[in-house]
């Protein structure tokens, strides 16, 4: 039995994982939760957010909130998006509302799904990350190297994202006051 499969020879959601290219690394997000990966496509601006939300979109009657990444993860080294640029469609349940929320995620690209071992997983390292700690749930051995599998409750905590939207408004009408 190969350490990696391919995604068809499972149905487990709970060991598959969407690899995708964020900045200049992959990363793993448990697919049970991904809704959908659609092309990246302009989205509308919102006046004073922070530069972690990169907009909103209309997907089939929805407006999604969209998230970029590179700046949630606080990425040094960013990437422009392109043309394999995509969205990635995360829904899961805000705790505090008890609704089901979808937001989108700004990814460089789609790199593959895969199925993994739990004897393939590693603790998170202390030190020697790209990004911020608290946003690592797990280390998979994937082709012969580690990769970071996200821990999808931090990178989407939206009682953060708020914040940093608020403090991002406080700054904006701060400014614009000393005018």
């Amino acid at each position: 039995m190969d350490m990696i499969e391919s995604h068809t020879a499972h149905a487990n959601n709970n060991n598959r994982y969407l690899f995708v290219c964020i900045g200049h690394d992959n990363f793993g997000i448990p697919i049970g939760s991904v809704k959908e990966v659609i092309e990246y496509t302009d989205t509308t601006m919102i006046p004073m957010c922070s530069t972690v939300i990169k907009g909103v979109i209309n997907v089939r009657g929805s407006v999604i909130p969209v998230l970029d990444i590179q700046n949630r993860l606080s990425l040094k080294k960013t990437l422009d998006y392109d043309r394999y640029s995509c969205i990635v469609l995360y829904e899961f349940i805000d705790e505090v509302i008890g609704e089901t929320v979808t937001v989108g995620m700004l990814v460089n690209s789609v790199v593959s799904i895969e199925y993994i071992i739990d004897d393939h997983l590693e603790s998170s390292p202390s030190f020697g990350s790209n990004i911020p700690r608290q946003y690592v749930w797990k280390m998979a051995k994937l082709h012969n190297r580690l990769t970071t599998l996200l821990d999808m409750s931090k990178v989407l905590d939206i009682n953060e994202i708020n914040a940093l939207l608020k403090t991002s408004q406080d700054i904006f009408f701060t400014d614009y006051c000393k005018l």
